[in-house]
């Protein structure tokens, strides 16, 4: 949303006022110098009475919408001498008034055009030392080694897979959520070099609440070398990108490790606790 100036620079040409409330009244909707609240429209959803931000030669003017045909997705502008300027399509209107100097004009606010949320897939990554690969069904023999020892699910729970039950458990998640306003995605964690697999990093994104929860875990042999971090802050980086507003992260108030590894990626501790793990929040 952006606060603008009704000046004749945008009103257009020496008009204070270009808007007529209804009937015959000639009292201006806008006056000049008066503070103007406007916000990218959805212009379907605008109806007659409604201030519009519209292309009218080339320039963008307020206008007043005096009518409306949906069948041919057209709007009618007009100004306050109660002059018809004419048709124009959905596609020259552009955004729509939602407050003059303070005051909200009615119904405004839910005609908003609202950002698509984002298309979210897992795709490679990569950090200086990790490749970041998207997680698939063949990796399950070597992360069966990899996620083998017990003392590594005392905080993350349940116990070591092998590696027909890991790959079923692969296979379910590479196929994606069952709820469609849910998106998985998750990656091994593949050294540079040897090219051995050393953990997994993974987010469940859901874009109509701008959110995603974020997890990590490596391998004990090749824990505190900083991989965790790494992987961590390149999927927060990507995330971010898409863009998603709030990550989330759950960590065992005894796990200091995996504490270390939030704060170094920019999230920080909130009262909340889940099943006995501390939420952790990040707004990019």
């Amino acid at each position: 949303m952006g606060m603008l100036d009704a000046m004749a620079d945008l009103i257009g040409r020496g008009e204070t006022a270009e808007f007529r409330p209804t009937g015959d009244s000639m009292t201006p909707l806008v006056r000049s110098r008066q503070r103007v609240e406007v916000a990218p429209v959805d212009p379907t959803l605008v109806e007659p009475g409604d201030i519009v931000l519209a292309r009218v030669c080339g320039t963008v003017y307020l206008h007043l919408v005096s009518a409306v045909d949906r069948s041919r997705r057209r709007v009618q502008i007009s100004n306050n001498r109660g002059r018809v300027n004419g048709w124009t399509g959905y596609d020259r209107v552009f955004g729509i008034c939602l407050a003059v100097d303070g005051v909200p004009r009615p119904g405004a606010a839910a005609k908003v055009r609202r950002p698509a949320p984002p298309t979210v897939r897992a795709g490679e990554l990569g950090t200086g030392r990790l490749e970041v690969l998207p997680l698939r069904a063949e990796y399950a023999g070597e992360m069966a080694g990899v996620l083998g020892d017990p003392a590594l699910h005392g905080f993350i729970g349940g116990v070591p897979l092998s590696a027909d039950a890991l790959r079923e458990r692969y296979v379910r998640l590479a196929a994606g959520s069952p709820d469609p306003g849910v998106v998985w995605c998750n990656w091994v964690l593949r050294q540079r070099g040897d090219g051995r697999l050393v953990g997994t990093v993974q987010a469940t994104v859901t874009p109509a609440s701008d959110t995603a929860e974020v997890a990590w875990v490596v391998g004990t042999p090749w824990q505190g070398r900083g991989f965790a971090v790494e992987a961590a802050r390149a999927v927060t980086a990507w995330l971010a990108a898409l863009p998603v507003g709030r990550l989330v992260a759950h960590v065992h108030p005894d796990h200091h490790a995996s504490a270390a590894v939030a704060a170094a990626c920019g999230f920080t501790p909130t009262p909340h606790r889940e099943d006995g793990e501390v939420r952790w929040e990040y707004l990019p």
